[in-house]
């Protein structure tokens, strides 16, 4: 429905409150900066979204959001959940590396949805519309009920499957396998393997290099403490993976890869991104009314998979 009314959604006042929240700059502000510094940085080899079978292509509405070499996710902070321990929708602003708002996340406000996140809270099913500065709808991520495994399906405006996130069972580990969409079917492309209790969340290829991923950020003792707030930076290319790992001293020990991310495997990692809010850092979403569990399931069997195939 948002999908087929892009123009409807930009006066909607999901997409004002959202501007109005996360401070954005105008969107012809924004559009005509980055024109501006178009031919400055350094950008993804074009050619990868020239293959055949890419669903996201140089043309595609989403690639003003997925075009950086790196996006920061910032999830708003929940009033009504930190003083009620009423679960809201939530909501994420999504900026590139030097700060710019390049679009919104939104998850769909319904009678029905609002009843699953107080009933199920992480566990419930959920529909998050990925919007640009204009309000059209780019992007759809969709996730069913789990119970213990996630498992987050990313779609294109038009409904079209981009790929899929599969949250692994583990006893202590931080595991996903992450496919995105082919002719033959669905065809996994990286890996995520973390240690217990990890903030980092690295994308690794079948010769384990890894391509992006995932990183929580401390946002403050009280911020982490009391409020349901999340931080991330969801890294693309070799040039943000650098920065992220010579940040933390840990550069000679990570094999980066030589080769971007395609806007379809981009899209993949940020619908990754979502997954990994809800499994493990949406603390305050594990509460009912009042603050008053109503279920303690352990975190993060979803459905069964599909047959997918190895690393291509």
């Amino acid at each position: 429905m948002l999908a087929r009314q892009p123009s409807l959604l930009a006066n909607s006042r999901v997409f004002r409150v959202l501007s109005r929240q996360f401070n954005t700059t105008p969107a012809s502000a924004v559009v005509c900066a980055h024109e501006r510094r178009a031919n400055k940085r350094k950008q993804y080899d074009s050619s990868q979204n020239a293959r055949p079978g890419r669903i996201i292509t140089e043309s595609h509405n989403a690639r003003s959001i997925l075009d950086h070499s790196s996006l920061r996710v910032t999830r708003q902070l929940e009033m009504l959940n930190v003083l009620m321990g009423f679960e809201q929708a939530n909501k994420y602003a999504l900026m590139d590396p030097r700060g710019n708002t390049v679009g919104f996340m939104a998850e769909d406000q319904t009678w029905s949805s609002m009843f699953g996140r107080q009933l199920y809270g992480t566990h419930r099913s959920f529909n998050i519309a990925v919007l640009d500065l204009n309000g059209s709808v780019c992007l759809r991520i969709h996730r069913p009920f789990s119970l213990i495994n996630s498992h987050v399906t990313v779609s294109d405006h038009n409904g079209q499957t981009v790929g899929e996130s599969h949250q692994e069972w583990h006893a202590w580990r931080r595991r996903y396998n992450v496919f995105e969409s082919k002719r033959s079917g669905m065809n996994q492309f990286a890996r995520i393997d973390a240690p217990f209790l990890s903030w980092d969340f690295a994308m690794a290829d079948e010769q384990e290099k890894v391509m992006g991923g995932v990183y929580r950020d401390f946002a403050g003792i009280g911020a982490e403490l009391f409020t349901d707030y999340g931080l991330y930076a969801v890294c693309f290319d070799q040039l943000a993976l650098s920065q992220r790992y010579a940040a933390t001293n840990s550069s000679s020990s990570v094999h980066v890869t030589e080769h971007p991310m395609d806007l379809d495997r981009r899209a993949v990692a940020l619908g990754a991104a979502v997954s990994i809010d809800f499994d493990y850092f949406s603390r305050h979403s594990r509460v009912g009314f009042g603050g008053i569990p109503w279920f303690t399931f352990p975190m993060g069997l979803s459905h069964n998979s599909p047959n997918h195939d190895d690393y291509e």
